[in-house]
C-alpha cells in the first residue's frame, strides 16, 4: 500500500510543479485563497483610487481551467467563482531504536496524512474548503477534516466559521505543509487540545496589517473526536512585528485559550493531556499521559517569538496549562520549544503576513540540476520539554533533541529526514529514545 502511495505522488509531483512554472511561481504576492506572503506591492500602493481601480480590472483572471498560485483552478463568472482540487499526502517511516524499557514504541511506515477536498472563492470576498481525512494513523482515520467558510469582506481581517484549523500558536497558524519537522512540538499539541488545533468547530476573526497579526474565536468541539456538544472555548492570539530590515526581523506573540466545560464523552467531565515523542510510528503509545483528570474547566497561556537574523530562522514559545479542579485547587503544567531553521541551498524562510508566520522557502518547478535549479534545502534544530507532572497528576516530563534536514524539490514535493534523542521520565520507568524519522509530501 505505501509502495502505491508513493509512485501516485511522484507522478503528480513532476506533472503539477512544471505545468505550474510556466504559469505562476510561488514567489507571486498574489493572494492564496487568503494566504499571501509579505513583499511586493499591492495594486493600490503608489496608485490612485482610479488606477488601482482601472489595474484591478484588468487583472481580473480569464474565464477557464488553468494553474494559478501551484493549483489547478477553474475560474467562471469572471472570478466570481473558483474551485481547485486539494490534494495532501505525506508518507512517514518511523524507526523507533536504543529502548531500554520493553513495549515501547513501535517502528513502521504510514500514511500520516492523506487529504482530498475541494476549496475556491465565491463573489469574490467569500472563500470555502471542503476536506476529508484518510491518513492520519495512528489517530482516527476517514473523517472530516475541514469545512468552512470565510468572508473576506472586511479587507484588515477574515470572518471564519466552520470546522477548520484555528490560527493560535505559531506551529499551527501555519500551514503543517510548511512545518520545520515532521511532527509539531509536544507542548503544541497539548495545549491545542483543550480549545484549538485542527477539525476545531469554531467561528472567530482573523484581523492583519502590514506588521501586525490578531486572532480570536469561539470554539467547540473536535469533529474527529467524540463529545457531548457541550464543550465551549475561547482562544486568541496576537502578533506583532517589532523589527523588519533586511538584517533581522524579530516577531512577538501572545497565545491564550481556555476551554469552560471539557464536555466529555463517554464518561463525567474530564480532561486528559497527553502526545506521542513528537514522532509517530506503529502504535499508539503516549507515555507522556496525565489520564483522565476530573475538570470544570482549563486555561493556557503564554508568549512566542519569531524572526530571522540574516537567512536563519529562530522560533520559540512557552505555554503554561492549569487545570481547574472541582473541589481540588488546580493543576500546573508547562512546556516550551526553541527551534531553527538554517538555509544550506535556495532562498530563506519568508514571512505570512496573513497569519503572522514563516513560510518553506519558495521554489520555482521542479528541480533541474543541470540547469543549476537544486530547490531549497535547509537544516533545522528544536529542543522540546514539556512537564505533566502536579500533585497526585503524574503524567511525566520529556525532553527531546532533534535536527534534520528538509529538501523542497518543488513548491509541491518535498523530502524530510529528522534524527531524534529523548527522554521521558515517568515515576514507575523512564523511557529513553532515538528515533529516524523519513517523509515523502506531496501538497496542492
Amino acid at each position: 500500500m505505501f509502495r502505491y502511495h508513493l509512485t501516485a505522488i511522484l507522478a503528480l509531483s513532476l506533472a503539477s510543479p512544471a505545468m505550474a512554472q510556466t504559469l505562476r511561481d510561488q514567489n507571486s504576492t498574489e493572494p492564496s485563497f487568503g494566504q499571501p506572503t509579505d513583499g511586493g506591492a499591492t495594486p493600490s500602493q503608489g496608485q490612485s483610487s482610479g488606477q488601482a481601480q482601472s489595474s484591478t480590472q484588468a487583472q481580473k483572471p480569464a474565464n477557464g481551467l488553468a494553474w494559478r498560485n501551484d493549483r489547478l483552478t477553474l475560474t467562471l463568472a469572471d472570478g466570481d467563482f473558483t474551485i481547485s482540487p486539494l490534494l495532501r499526502f505525506d508518507l512517514d517511516g518511523v524507526s523507533f531504536f536504543d529502548q531500554h524499557s520493553p513495549n515501547g514504541f513501535d517502528s513502521g511506515t504510514q500514511v500520516r496524512r492523506g487529504r482530498v477536498g475541494v476549496r475556491g472563492t465565491f463573489l469574490r470576498d467569500f472563500e470555502y474548503n471542503v476536506t476529508w481525512e484518510f491518513g492520519s494513523y495512528p489517530s482516527r482515520t476517514n473523517t472530516l477534516f475541514e469545512a468552512q467558510v470565510a468572508w473576506n469582506g472586511l479587507g484588515w481581517g477574515t470572518v471564519r466559521a466552520g470546522t477548520f484549523t484555528i490560527q493560535h500558536l505559531p506551529e499551527y497558524a501555519a500551514s503543517s505543509y510548511d512545518l520545520l519537522f515532521l511532527e509539531r512540538a509536544s507542548i503544541t499539541n497539548i495545549v491545542a487540545s483543550l480549545a484549538s488545533g485542527d477539525t476545531r468547530e469554531a467561528v472567530g476573526l482573523e484581523a492583519r496589517g502590514d506588521r501586525w497579526n490578531t486572532s480570536v474565536y469561539g470554539t467547540a468541539g473536535v469533529t474527529s473526536t467524540l463529545h457531548d456538544n457541550k464543550q465551549r472555548g475561547l482562544v486568541g492570539r496576537a502578533v506583532a512585528l517589532l523589527v523588519d530590515n533586511p538584517v533581522a526581523q524579530f516577531q512577538l506573540g501572545f497565545d491564550g485559550a481556555a476551554q469552560f466545560d471539557p464536555g466529555t464523552s463517554p464518561g463525567a467531565d474530564s480532561i486528559r493531556l497527553r502526545d506521542y515523542p513528537e514522532l509517530r510510528g506503529d502504535n499508539a503509545n503516549r507515555f507522556l499521559d496525565t489520564g483522565g483528570i476530573r475538570a470544570k474547566d482549563a486555561y493556557a497561556y503564554g508568549p512566542e517569538a519569531a524572526g530571522k537574523i540574516g537567512p536563519v530562522y529562530l522560533e520559540a514559545l512557552y505555554q503554561h496549562v492549569v487545570v481547574d479542579v472541582p473541589g481540588a485547587g488546580s493543576r500546573d503544567f508547562d512546556g516550551w520549544y526553541v527551534q531553527t531553521a538554517v538555509p544550506l541551498v535556495g532562498p530563506p524562510r519568508q514571512r505570512v503576513r496573513n497569519t503572522g508566520t514563516w513560510s518553506r522557502p519558495r521554489t520555482q518547478g521542479l528541480i533541474d540540476p543541470l540547469n543549476g535549479n537544486w530547490g531549497a534545502l535547509e537544516a533545522v534544530g528544536r529542543y522540546s520539554t514539556v512537564s505533566l507532572r502536579d500533585g497526585v497528576v503524574r503524567g511525566g516530563e520529556q525532553s527531546i533533541w532533534t535536527g534534520g534536514l528538509n529538501w523542497y524539490l518543488s513548491p509541491n514535493l518535498k523530502v524530510q529526514a529528522e534524527y531524534e534523542n529523548g527522554k521521558i521520565n515517568l515515576d514507575t520507568r523512564n523511557r529513553d529514545f532515538q528515533a529516524f524519522g523519513i517523509r515523502l509530501a506531496f501538497s496542492m
